[in-house]
């Protein structure tokens, strides 16, 4: 028989369109030795959902639970998903973490936020991270923690083909959900203390975090930098990166370790520059991706971006396609249970 698994979260947005990809595919790689309680009932009440299934639950697998906190409610969701994880062998539960940032991006709730990342590091029966640095970062919090942790680097989807155009419409291409912490705003006020905004063909595009920071950002639009506020479907995607020359990442919060966004980018062969941090370090360091310190160092690999297209690259990267897609996750994870 198979274990019975809850995970969180599964919101109503889960089946509208507009939703991180990463539990649907965790879902379909790994349903043939797990069964997933909550998959085909999404739920508006957070946390709190977990109760009515409490008792049939084996594992229960949780994903950015550290933003609980600023959720509605989020102070009594906390409170009773620390009882729960102190009162886990009580209930028969086996608890694993996927650890997708260091800490929460938002630094609202950050002392709540920061009891519940250090209980998860303590408490969790199983810590699952996408970046080496991951494992790292947990040890250093709490020593013995590397004992529980296994790492395997962010799954991709099944490569997707891209008719790769001749005359580009952008020299760069910044995609994804659009917040803070990706560094948007730092790098696009960069540019204009450099009297540089002319100089490149930008298109950002994404659901923005909130109409606030897209507001911030939309102040740089011109005829050269277009700004679009909008969920990107999969055939938009491989539209405007064939379309682009390169795809920028420009990360600058320390919380960030992996990004779905990038692996979809290599999946669909992009020419992807992002910056010397987590899981685009790792990918640097194999020569799929070319990294940066700092913007001005960005603004030569830009100035140069005529040598980033590697004779092997392509071969690297379809190398990783079949070493770390979905369904070898899924062997994977199946083998750690």
């Amino acid at each position: 028989m198979k274990p019975k698994a809850y995970i969180y979260p599964v919101s109503k947005r889960l089946k509208s369109g507009d939703y991180n990809p990463y539990l649907q595919n965790f879902i379909q790689a790994t349903k043939n030795k797990i069964l997933f309680l909550n998959e085909e009932r999404p739920s508006s009440i957070g946390f709190l959902d977990f109760f009515r299934y409490i008792l049939q639950t084996d594992f229960l697998i949780l994903n950015w639970i550290e933003n609980l906190p600023e959720k509605k409610g989020g102070g009594l969701q906390s409170v009773l998903f620390l009882l729960v994880l102190r009162f886990k062998k009580f209930l028969g539960l086996r608890v694993l973490w996927i650890m997708h940032n260091k800490v929460s991006h938002s630094t609202s709730h950050f002392f709540l936020k920061r009891l519940l990342f250090k209980n998860l590091l303590k408490r969790t029966d199983l810590i699952l991270t996408h970046a080496k640095e991951g494992v790292k970062f947990a040890e250093s919090l709490h020593p013995g923690a590397s004992s529980r942790i296994i790492y395997f680097p962010h799954p991709v989807v099944s490569k997707k083909h891209v008719d790769i155009k001749k005359n580009k419409k952008y020299d760069i291409l910044i995609w994804g959900n659009l917040a803070p912490y990706k560094g948007i705003d730092a790098f696009l006020q960069f540019l204009k203390e450099r009297n540089a905004l002319n100089k490149f063909r930008i298109l950002i595009i994404g659901k923005s975090s909130s109409e606030d920071f897209f507001l911030k950002i939309r102040k740089y639009s011109s005829n050269k930098i277009i700004i679009k506020n909008q969920f990107i479907s999969s055939s938009q995607l491989v539209e405007i990166i064939a379309e682009s020359d390169v795809v920028l990442f420009t990360h600058s919060g320390k919380s960030v370790l992996s990004s779905g966004a990038l692996m979809d980018s290599i999946a669909h062969n992009a020419i992807v520059i992002g910056p010397d941090l987590g899981a685009f370090s790792e990918l640097g360091d194999m020569g799929i991706i070319e990294t940066y310190n700092d913007f001005e160092e960005l603004i030569h690999i830009l100035n140069n971006k005529e040598n980033l297209n590697h004779p092997n690259k392509l071969q690297k990267i379809n190398k990783f396609l079949n070493e770390y897609s979905w369904a070898e996750f899924g062997k994977f994870f199946e083998s750690k249970l």
